[in-house]
């Protein structure tokens, strides 16, 4: 608790000339303040102490010095004084040295060295003050009301403050104390001031310093012959090394009832007294739980636990005590008993130490055992796990040498020529050492006589050797030579199918094309005038073949889409240009159904190099399918938005909307979803289809967004870099999906 202004001197004489020279002997050394008139000296003590050393006159105008040193003393008890003078008096110099108000008497003229020295050794009691930890004060009462306080030395040291500080702001010392402290410490004083008799009270202050001190306030009354407070004397004291230790003693009893409580069984403490008799000095708590018992309770009488023992476990072990007692070698005994109708297993470690007085301690632990000796069992039959599978298991370490084989390996064994403590074959100690260097499980495929076994080479961490586990997978292989031979088959059959596809639809168009010419001149009267009821017939075949037609493209186009050959075809294309060409190629069908279609498209042109006539057919059936299901008076609207990378194009409707388990199969192959009720043109389900493999083709994605009730978005993206001219989508592509 040392102080940082604990070398500063304050020298108080009359003759300028005494106090130049003294500035000018010890300036170098110390923080130095002179002072020629004693009364201002007093007013500097108050304003700029404390002061270390205060060094005065003893002959001075106004105060002599030993007055002015008393009022100093007053002011700073911590404070160590001394008398410089030319007017000896022995007589004086004796008595103030006595009465403690002075350090040193020294007379003019003294030698430089010894004030220098006497300097030093004031310096050194001051510091001394500074290390006090405690420091007297007392209360002067008048008609039971205190008037003056005064604090003794030490006050400096254990609060940072001079006593001429607290006792000229009577409310700094209740500020010092912490907030929660302030009301306990008031109402313990009252209740001294009252007469009732309470020990020291503790609490915490918090030093000028800023630190947080631990204070005892000790507190003796006295009383006038009319019982009124006449005097208070105290001592406060600064406990905070002792409260700190208290605190440490109290926390690592605490972790070490804490560590106690946490070991998983009975610390105690035996003492085997002199005659016979067996005790218990301590026990945890943990006798609770693993006996049912007290601590005070086996403390009271050991035979309360012993006698429960059985009784052969009993005699082993009073035996191991008088061995371990006579030798001072640890005991270690392994027993059982009952409690609860329940057999119970126990071990006993502990460590003799014999006492002065002859008895012998010993320090140990008891472990409840039983469950340990159960899983012991259960270890046991697990332990036979391996020789009771089936399947065969072995083990063998990285030099290849087998340790371990059930019965079912041996006809492993016998393929590979070996046994229980031979080596393996070199292609399987070469899987071994692979094994065991990456760590990784693998298979390997075994053919033993007509069986096939899958034999998984298992890598044990930390340990060199490896575990073989082998199943019997001859139905298995089997199986799978069944399953690729049909499905060998069933390729067959579909490379069969996709070319009777295509050979149909191609042999189709050719009259396709003929009915088409065929129709369209008679409409046009090329075969003289139709009736009515010939013209309408006419038209209707005119559609039905339309609609033929399409379908049979749409069945060519997932045929090539299938066998890897539809090809792209890329060019630099207006996307606005062709959004409109494709909207007005539908208007008719729109208008038939009062459909209103909206565009919101950028006024910059944005191209990008695509198949044009593809691009066109997937806008086709993405606006066809909306005029299709939105219901009459609906409207359309198709958006285009550019991207950094890529642009969208949405296609946007108030139709009915999809559920989620429809958005999941909504581009599936012949998949058909009606939102509006009653007849009308039906499709192949493979329109979506082949428009997403379509913009997959083209590097983009597709996909719709739709809450059931509040329409559709389908909505697909094209990216800005160039698509390469012939692009063919994977063969199977389909079928994986």
């Amino acid at each position: 608790m040392s102080d940082n202004r604990s070398r500063r001197i304050l020298f108080i004489d009359d003759d300028p000339n005494v106090l130049t020279a003294l500035r000018r002997q010890l300036r170098r050394k110390f923080e130095i303040e002179t002072c020629d008139d004693s009364t201002r000296a007093l007013e500097i003590i108050e304003s700029q102490g404390p002061f270390a050393v205060v060094i005065s006159d003893l002959r001075m105008k106004g105060l002599d010095g030993l007055e002015f040193l008393k009022l100093t003393t007053l002011r700073n008890p911590d404070a160590v004084c001394m008398i410089l003078t030319g007017f000896a008096d022995l007589d004086v110099a004796v008595q103030a040295v006595n009465n403690g108000q002075i350090f040193r008497f020294l007379t003019k003229p003294c030698p430089p060295e010894v004030l220098q020295q006497s300097v030093n050794e004031a310096l050194a009691r001051f510091e001394q003050n500074l290390s006090l930890t405690g420091f007297h004060y007392a209360i002067q009462f008048e008609q039971g009301q205190s008037r003056t306080i005064s604090r003794g030395r030490g006050c400096l040291a254990v609060t940072g403050y001079t006593a001429h500080q607290l006792t000229s702001d009577e409310s700094l010392w209740n500020s010092l104390i912490l907030p929660e402290y302030r009301l306990s410490a008031w109402e313990d004083l009252q209740k001294r001031f009252q007469g009732e008799q309470t020990g020291p009270y503790e609490f915490k202050i918090r030093r000028l310093d800023g630190s947080v001190r631990w204070i005892r306030d000790t507190v003796i009354v006295h009383r006038d012959e009319r019982g009124l407070l006449s005097r208070c004397e105290g001592l406060i004291e600064d406990v905070t090394d002792r409260r700190q230790m208290e605190e440490a003693l109290d926390l690592s009893r605490t972790r070490y009832e804490r560590m106690v409580a946490n070991v998983p069984g009975l610390v105690f403490r035996w003492i085997l007294k002199s005659d016979g008799s067996l005790v218990f000095d301590f026990v945890s708590d943990n006798c609770r739980s693993m006996f049912g018992l007290e601590p005070d309770q086996l403390r009271e009488d050991p035979q309360i636990l012993i006698g429960r023992l059985d009784a052969a476990d009993r005699a082993e072990l009073y035996r191991l005590l008088a061995e371990s007692a006579g030798a001072l070698i640890p005991l270690e005994w392994t027993g059982g008993g009952t409690w609860n109708d329940q057999k119970r297993s126990f071990r006993a470690v502990a460590r003799p130490e014999r006492l002065p007085s002859g008895d012998t301690l010993w320090d140990g632990l008891m472990l409840d055992m039983t469950d340990y000796r159960r899983i012991e069992q259960q270890v046991e039959q697990l332990a036979r796990f391996p020789s009771e599978d089936p399947s065969p298991v072995l083990r063998a370490d990285t030099a290849g040498k087998i340790l371990y084989a059930n019965k079912a390996s041996e006809v492993l064994l016998k393929l590979w020529g070996s046994a229980v403590g031979q080596a393996v074959p070199p292609d399987v100690l070469e899987f071994i050492q692979g094994v065991r260097v990456s760590g990784v499980p693998e298979n390997l495929e075994v053919c033993a006589a007509d069986r096939v076994f899958s034999v998984v080479f298992a890598p044990i961490n930390e340990s060199d050797y490896v575990n073989l586990y082998a199943h019997d997978i001859t139905e298995v292989k089997l199986a799978q030579i069944e399953l690729t031979r049909a499905n060998e088959v069933l390729r067959e059959h579909d490379r069969l199918k996709s070319e009777f596809v295509s050979t149909v639809s191609h042999e189709l168009r050719t009259p396709l094309c003929i009915f088409k010419n065929i129709i369209s001149n008679a409409l046009a009267g090329v075969m003289g005038k139709l009736s009515p009821k010939l013209q309408d017939n006419l038209r209707m075949a005119d559609k039905s073949v339309d609609r033929l037609s399409r379908i049979i493209g749409d069945f060519l186009d997932i045929s090539k889409i299938e066998s890897g050959t539809l090809q792209l075809h890329c060019s630099e294309i207006v996307l606005q240009t062709l959004i409109e060409e494709v909207a007005q190629s539908l208007q008719a069908l729109a208008s038939a159904k009062s459909i209103r279609i909206e565009f919101d498209l950028p006024q910059a042109d944005l191209s990008v190099m695509a198949d044009r006539d593809r691009i066109i057919q997937v806008l086709t059936n993405l606006i066809g399918n909306s005029i299709k299901f939105i219901p009459v008076g609906g409207w359309i609207r198709v958006e285009l938005v550019d991207q950094p990378a890529e642009v969208e194009i949405a296609v946007c409707d108030n139709g009915p909307g999809l559920t989620p388990d429809e958005i999941k199969k909504i581009f599936d192959r012949f998949v058909q979803i009606h939102k509006i009720a009653g007849a009308g043109e039906h499709g192949t389900g493979l329109g979506l289809t082949i428009a997403k493999n379509l913009v997959e083709m083209h590097k983009g994605r597709i996909w719709v967004d739709s809450v059931p009730g509040c329409g559709c978005s389908f909505r697909f993206t094209l990216p800005k870099q160039t698509v390469p001219a012939e692009t063919a989508v994977v063969a199977d592509q389909i079928d994986a999906r």
